[in-house]
């Protein structure tokens, strides 16, 4: 949220009061980090890297609908040539809206699978200082689940996983079972090397959800 403001160039002050009065009108939607704070102690000294970083909360857009308009006709609005620039512009970058999409539907997957057996009683992405995931979930029984959502025309390879595996150890999370979400399925790799602690979603997993 701070990081927007800069990018913005306006005052934290005029950007929580702006921020407010969209969470008011049920445009946008708060979601506080769960990073530990950095300080164990308020003498403690840190690292010159991290003395001026804030943990900050984040801003989602509480429908689909909301971002695209703001991502993609709110800016355009007074061009010219107002269609062409929002169709551009969409065709461009109109894989993040899609991506975004698909990370939050994935959370529902995961929440519909573990209903019935170990419910989920954190479901949420996860960021620190160090890195950002899609997914980082616990369950009643205090398992945690790190997941990965991939909305790509290409299968996940296994090196995605080794890539989480690297994430997750830098930023020293607890994990139980790792869940991989992708659009266009895996490579033959995964298949062949069966792990227990590993959960494989694809689109057809969708039908999980309840509507």
């Amino acid at each position: 949220m701070y990081s927007l403001f800069k990018r913005l160039r306006i005052s934290q002050e005029l950007g929580i009061d702006l921020i407010n009065e969209l969470i008011d009108n049920d445009i946008l939607y708060l979601v506080n980090s769960r990073e530990a704070p950095l300080k164990e102690y308020s003498k403690q000294k840190l690292k010159k890297e991290l003395k001026y970083y804030d943990i900050e909360p984040k801003l989602y857009f509480t429908k689909p609908f909301y971002r695209f308009w703001f991502y993609f006709v709110e800016p355009h609005r007074e061009k010219k040539d107002f269609i062409n620039s929002v169709i551009s512009s969409y065709e461009k970058w109109g894989y993040k809206l899609s991506s975004l999409v698909y990370e939050q539907l994935s959370l529902e997957i995961l929440n519909e699978y573990y209903k019935k057996s170990d419910k989920l009683i954190e479901v949420a992405s996860f960021w620190d200082v160090n890195s950002e995931f899609d997914l980082y979930c616990k369950t009643s029984s205090g398992k945690y689940i790190l997941g990965e959502c991939k909305y790509k025309n290409r299968p996940i390879t296994h090196g995605e996983l080794l890539k989480l595996k690297h994430k997750a150890q830098n930023s020293n999370l607890k994990v139980d079972k790792f869940a991989l979400f992708s659009k266009s399925g895996f490579s033959q790799e995964f298949y062949r090397k069966r792990d227990d602690n590993l959960l494989l979603f694809d689109l057809n997993s969708l039908d999980l959800i309840t509507l």
